[in-house]
């Protein structure tokens, strides 16, 4: 299954939740699919994502989804650990596993060494390992983040 197939199927049922996505591809893709204000693109910090969307989801009664990478869960397994305890509602996680990091070069991840649902409730794909071509985001960081706070602080 490609990665964009998914990410159009995940994001044509999107309508005023939150949405955290990954660094790299998963982002890059998500905004090519559906840009909007409540989504925050996580650029360049591998590891951050179910991090911050944990954070959200528990200062925020709107429902929030993580879309996340298998290497960016890989790189902070606490965090999905700590996602298993909290039992937020409100969280959603999703995992797109295709055991590489796509955005570098595919290098393998070991995600094929571990059930990422026997630690947390969550939702995986498996995907095909591919680099994926979509541009990148049009936006700054500190654009991002503007509009994302204006979005969660003006609902």
């Amino acid at each position: 299954m490609k990665r964009i197939n998914v990410i159009k199927k995940i994001m044509n049922d999107v309508h005023d939740e939150l949405v955290i996505c990954s660094t790299g591809m998963a982002s890059r893709e998500v905004y090519a699919v559906k840009d909007r204000p409540e989504n925050f693109y996580v650029m360049g910090s591998m590891g951050a994502a179910l991090g911050i969307g944990i954070g959200l989801a528990l200062n925020t009664k709107r429902n929030v989804i993580v879309i996340a990478g298998d290497g960016d869960v890989l790189m902070s397994l606490g965090t999905l650990v700590l996602a298993n305890k909290l039992k937020l509602k409100n969280l959603r996680i999703i995992i797109l596993d295709n055991n590489c990091y796509s955005s570098t070069g595919c290098q393998p991840t070991c995600s094929d060494a571990v059930d990422f649902t026997k630690i947390a409730k969550c939702e995986v794909f498996k995907i095909d390992p591919e680099k994926g071509y979509s541009s990148r985001i049009k936006l700054s960081h500190k654009e991002i983040m503007r509009r994302f706070y204006h979005a969660i602080n003006n609902s």
